[in-house]
């Protein structure tokens, strides 16, 4: 009995040993994995920080490169404009009072030359600021490379003749309209320097950067120094010869029509100096930057570095705390060890949080860097091993502390107003780029009418949709996805839409889902399905869908059958927006109602007419003539019949795309500047910076939104907005517009003429009723007074009164 008693712990301590050795083996191979990752990502972060600085000191280079291109296209412009006017038979006869009137006329017409001159031989000339002068110019530089043949732009001088510091546009003049035989004199154009100083002083990158110019001498053009500006009559001295020497050998660097970037101690401190020489003139610009400008950007990779360094640090200290807890409870008996391995399971569910936290920050910085389109390809391969190392520390992490699922997050909702067609078809589009990239079809159907607008919250019912169609496209390899909508309207009791019921249904030939499963794929972090396509998701998403379906009011429903495929459908009831147009465009203090001067022609080319008709209803009340074109073939053919001021276009048409559009808009002589804007549902960062690169001027997002295409508008065509008159402005006017002309002296036009005003005024359309007006006068001398009355009205932007004007008038008529 004594050995048998003896012999009885015996089992539970060898157990205790055993499983002490093999938690002694799992923690030293998580703390050598620990440590290797850890390394490795260091290391990673060292290239990954060179790579980003490298990336930074591209983004300040491309800032003076920026400049530089700038004030390139305005000198080239200049210098056409010069040279075409220098060929001119007008300015061919030398005769200042034959070229003057003339002359004069093109300074106000281009609006960038401050005086236009006329130089013969002798170095004798006449401008358009003092006329013939007795002054001569014989010996200025860019008068005699002129008189030699050479068109050329020169440094900055002070205007013998005005005594204003300018630059001279200078081209020779010759006999005939061929460059043959000698110039018979010298044509130049003279812009201010307040043109350069702009563009330069405009340049920056940061606080206390600043920007500077020099000429081929290594003189100031442009200097936040005024004392170091040069001209030819009051020369300042060179940077080539001043003390600063890291200065000086930029300055020569610059003058030898070097580029680069460096970091150089300028005035005591470290600076990076980023500079690049003009085609155009003799010129170089440079921007001077402090170190702290560019490398400061750098401490979202050094707060990584630091977190994993922490990271490591805890994780090895957790190890050790643990061991030394299983040491001390390896001494007690069979309960006192349970009692032991209980604390720990609890000390260590309590450290979770303060290692998770931190190492998700790293994994989600980490995906944002390797979802950017603009990231090099090398700086794509270190990040990626950061994310791979945090990933593996977060599988460690989770199998030795046993982590608990997180809870979904409570959201809440903000409804709008939107255009309901058009925010379902940027969501087909999208769709359907990634049905394409994957090889399957997609089919968007709408069973009936779809209402115009409703008040839903536009995020996350893109949300909702996106994920269900990505998840159907996601398990679809061949076959088809379709994505179908219903819509009910219900009626008040006056017959008007009050809300909408929408039926929405996602179906897919995909795997299927079994039966056995389709009770878990709601849960969180629940994946069914083959393994290879559970690593592409986090098992949140449809967790996340159905909460955002039940908090608008409903539930997502699905059946499904293995190898066939799925449905998934939930309905939504939606209240209907009748005013979308209005309160969209109420955004600002007053409402937009119109623009001054004529009015501007839009082509809209798209291929769904859901989405020509936002822009010509957004558009056309405001005065606009919207053009519509259903594919870029038929685009093109328009803009060229009609020239247009702007061209919206989106991208995936039939026929010809968007891209193949902008390239022929581009190279047809008649109309390759006009204004383009590209309006797509594809908001991906690569196809934005396509269609900028392929010649579109701006980009405008699917749905659109009006203030942003307004505020395109008003860049890209220079407009002044007209606004809604407030109640106090309106009585204001009101009184002003009772003082009219006697009506026994108008005479008004034909009933027919006054019907269509009356139309026009009803559509509050006052551009074509100031049309109207012009025209009358001019066709009917004595209508004169009508058309007068008939102007001020219209400019008042009051439909009551003027309506009121125009029936009273028709009343008369009969």
């Amino acid at each position: 009995m004594k050995l048998w008693r003896r012999s009885e712990p015996i089992p539970l301590k060898c157990d205790i040993k055993n499983s002490y050795s093999r938690n002694l083996l799992l923690r030293f191979v998580v703390g050598s994995t620990t440590i290797a990752v850890s390394i490795a990502a260091y290391c990673t972060y060292l290239a990954a920080r060179n790579l980003a600085l490298a990336d930074l000191q591209q983004s300040a280079f491309q800032q003076v490169q920026r400049g530089v291109d700038e004030i390139e296209e305005w000198l080239h412009v200049r210098k056409v404009e010069v040279q075409t006017l220098a060929n001119t038979a007008t300015v061919r006869t030398l005769d200042w009072s034959v070229a003057d009137p003339y002359l004069q006329a093109e300074v106000k017409r281009i609006n960038e030359f401050f005086f236009f001159q006329i130089v013969t031989p002798d170095g004798s000339f006449s401008n358009t600021q003092v006329g013939r002068s007795t002054k001569n110019i014989k010996d200025r530089d860019f008068f005699q490379k002129a008189i030699a043949g050479q068109s050329n732009i020169s440094d900055p001088f002070i205007s013998r003749s005005t005594g204003i510091p300018l630059i001279a546009i200078a081209t020779p003049i010759y006999g005939n309209s061929q460059a043959n035989g000698s110039p018979i004199g010298v044509f130049h154009g003279n812009v201010k320097v307040d043109r350069i100083n702009k563009v330069v002083n405009s340049l920056r990158y940061g606080n206390n950067s600043y920007a500077f110019a020099l000429n081929s001498q290594g003189q100031a053009i442009v200097h936040p120094n005024a004392a170091l500006m040069s001209t030819l009559e009051k020369p300042a001295p060179s940077l080539l010869k001043i003390a600063d020497r890291n200065l000086n050998a930029i300055a020569q660097q610059m003058v030898n029509k070097q580029q680069g970037i460096q970091l150089l101690e300028i005035d005591g401190t470290k600076k990076y100096v980023a500079y690049i020489p003009l085609q155009e003139a003799n010129w170089s610009l440079a921007l001077v930057i402090p170190r702290e400008n560019i490398e400061s950007r750098l401490q979202f990779l050094d707060l990584i570095a630091l977190i994993v360094a922490g990271l490591t640090v805890t994780m090895i200290t957790v190890l050790w705390r643990v061991q030394a807890f299983e040491q001390a409870q390896l001494k007690k008996s069979q309960t006192a060890a349970e009692t032991a391995n209980l604390a720990k399971s609890e000390f260590l569910a309590n450290m979770s949080h303060e290692l998770r936290t931190p190492l998700n920050g790293i994994l989600g910085c980490a995906q944002i860097l390797l979802r950017s389109q603009g990231l090099p390809e090398k700086e794509q391969y270190h990040v990626n091993i950061i994310e791979q190392c945090g990933s593996h520390l977060l599988t460690l992490i989770n199998d030795i502390l046993d982590l608990s699922k997180i809870e979904a997050r409570k959201l809440e909702l903000h409804p709008q107003d939107v255009h309901f067609p058009s925010f379902l078809q940027g969501i087909a589009e999208i769709a359907q780029i990634r049905a394409e990239q994957k090889g399957i079809l997609f089919v968007y159907e709408t069973v009936n009418e779809l209402p115009t607008a409703v008040h839903i919250d536009v995020k996350r019912l893109r949300q909702v949709l996106l994920n269900l169609l990505g998840n159907a496209i996601k398990f679809t390899d061949e076959g088809q996805v379709r994505f179908k909508i219903q819509a009910i309207a219900q009626l008040d009791s006056h017959g008007q839409t009050q809300k909408y019921f929408i039926h929405c249904s996602i179906e897919d030939t995909g795997i299927g889902i079994a039966p056995a499963e389709l009770s878990k794929i709601f849960l969180p972090f629940e994946q069914v399905g083959e393994k290879k396509r559970q690593t592409e998701g986090t098992g949140l998403g449809l967790a996340i869908t159905r909460q955002l379906v039940q908090m608008m009011g409903s539930d997502i429903h699905v059946k499904s059958q293995v190898g066939e495929g799925s449905t998934f459908w939930f309905e939504l009831e939606m209240p209907a927006a009748s005013e979308w147009v209005q309160s969209a465009m109420a955004a600002s203090t007053k409402q937009i109602i119109g623009f001054e001067d004529s009015p501007r022609t839009i082509l809209m080319v798209d291929d769904r007419w859901e989405n020509r008709t936002v822009i010509t209803n957004l558009l056309q009340p405001l005065g606009f003539d919207v053009v519509e074109a259903n594919n870029g073939q038929e685009g093109l053919a328009k803009a060229i019949a009609i020239k247009p001021d702007l061209v919206i276009t989106d991208l995936l048409m039939p026929e010809m795309d968007g891209f193949e559009l902008i390239h022929s808009l581009r190279h047809t002589p008649e109309i390759q500047d006009i204004k383009i804007i590209v309006s797509s549902a594809s908001v991906f960062e690569a196809d934005q910076n396509r269609s900028l690169q392929a010649g579109g001027n701006d980009f405008l997002s699917k749905p659109v939104q009006v203030d942003e295409l307004l505020n395109q508008l008003e860049q890209h065509l220079n407009l002044t907005w007209i606004y809604q008159q407030s109640q106090s402005e309106r009585q204001v006017t009101n009184k002003l517009a009772t003082v009219n002309i006697p009506s026994d002296s108008l005479i008004p036009p034909s009933p027919e003429v006054l019907g269509e005003l009356i139309t026009l005024a009803e559509k509050g359309n006052f551009n074509a009723i100031l049309k109207w007006a012009d025209q009358l006068e001019a066709s009917e001398p004595n209508l004169a007074n009508f058309a007068n009355q008939l102007r001020q009205l219209a400019r008042q932007f009051d439909e009551d009164i003027l309506i009121s004007f125009l029936n009273q008038n028709e009343v008369e008529t009969r």
